[in-house]
């Protein structure tokens, strides 16, 4: 675990589960934490990843929460950048995975403009991924040119227009991904 991670293990009884659950699940809606949370309230907002896991046995659960990138995650998305630092293959195709999930959600779920953060993470690991030595030859004029046409949609607030040219971006990746493996 790393300097800036926190983590708490809570053992309870199995019926004792759901009430602990409910509390956390109305602590994220309501911003009221369960006590045992407290601790871990400032910096629920600023970090990275957060992790819960839950394992019954015998009547006894254990949870454990851990909150990870604390001290980093507000840097990293005042940088622009999502999830592990780096321009390896591998870290830029996870931010990628994660920003696109993001952006799905914002304008196909909920029908709203995504952050800026997550455009701008988006829009700079995709021109990485096009441009990452570990790629290989390929053309990417298809793929680039719709995310041109993504980036002048959300310059001028056109929420159509990018959930349209997302799913032009999706199609774009699949291929990508086809043509790689």
């Amino acid at each position: 675990m790393a300097s800036d991670d926190m983590k708490i293990e809570i053992i309870l009884q199995a019926d004792e589960l759901d009430q602990v659950l409910k509390a956390l699940a109305g602590g994220f809606r309501h911003a009221v934490e369960p006590e045992a949370l407290k601790a871990f309230a400032p910096h629920l907002a600023s970090c990275s990843k957060l992790e819960l896991s839950i394992k019954q046995l015998g009547g006894m659960a254990e949870m454990k929460l851990k909150v990870k990138g604390v001290g980093l995650a507000g840097a990293a998305v005042a940088d622009g950048v999502l999830g592990p630092v780096g321009n390896s293959y591998k870290a830029v195709k996870k931010r990628l995975k994660m920003s696109f999930k993001f952006l799905q959600h914002s304008l196909l779920d909920s029908l709203t403009l995504p952050p800026a953060e997550i455009m701008e993470a988006f829009l700079k690991d995709s021109l990485a991924m096009c441009n990452h030595p570990d790629r290989g030859d390929y053309d990417y004029a298809p793929y680039l040119d719709a995310l041109n046409r993504f980036k002048t949609a959300y310059d001028v607030k056109d929420r159509a227009a990018l959930a349209d040219t997302l799913i032009e971006l999706g199609s774009a990746k699949r291929t990508c991904h086809v043509v790689a493996k």
